[in-house]
């Protein structure tokens, strides 16, 4: 009697030790699975957070140089029409004034006598600078997904996870591979 007695003690306790380690086992692989989709869900935030800026940043920069552009053409155009004012013409001197005086009010902060600071050199160079934080960013964003992908994938293939894995169905993950002509991404400032 006692030897049927320890034997259901020792059946009983191999069922809660493999009922542990499933349990746990189980958990630990759907939180590595959760995981690698959370860190994949930061690399999608962070390529939404590139194409955002990309698009804002480039199109106030065309906006800028065609406003410095424009400005640059009227400013040109009245010191070209300077050597043909006639000084002794009142009339002349006035239709100057005049022109000068429309022109000062349509462009902000002109001074007739320099050119504005132009402000588009400075937009590219603001915009180099958000291009390097934002690609370090997406860099980190994809590092730490595969990362995950790795802890998950070494654990669905090493044993005696992957008895778990194909149990509770638990598949290796793809590493992460740029899309076709990802390597050619081009900023585009033309019209």
């Amino acid at each position: 009697m006692q030897s049927k007695n320890l034997l259901t003690i020792v059946i009983i306790g191999l069922l809660v030790i493999l009922t542990f380690w499933g349990c746990n086992g189980y958990n630990s692989l759907a939180r590595m699975d959760q995981d690698v989709k959370g860190n994949w869900s930061a690399v999608e935030a962070q390529y939404q957070r590139k194409k955002n800026l990309y698009e804002n940043v480039v199109n106030t920069i065309k906006g800028s140089a065609r406003n410095e552009d424009t400005t640059l053409i009227k400013i040109i155009q009245m010191r070209s029409r300077i050597p043909s004012i006639d000084p002794n013409n009142p009339q002349t001197l006035n239709d100057a004034n005049r022109q000068l005086d429309q022109m000062k009010q349509s462009i902000l902060n002109i001074n007739v006598e320099a050119y504005p600071t132009i402000q588009t050199t400075q937009a590219f160079r603001d915009f180099q600078a958000q291009i390097e934080g934002t690609e370090n960013r997406v860099t980190v964003a994809i590092r730490d997904w595969s990362q995950s992908v790795q802890a998950y994938n070494t654990k669905v293939v090493q044993f005696p996870g992957k008895i778990l894995a194909s149990l509770f169905g638990f598949k290796e993950k793809p590493y992460f591979q740029s899309d076709a002509g990802a390597k050619d991404t081009k900023v585009d400032f033309g019209s």
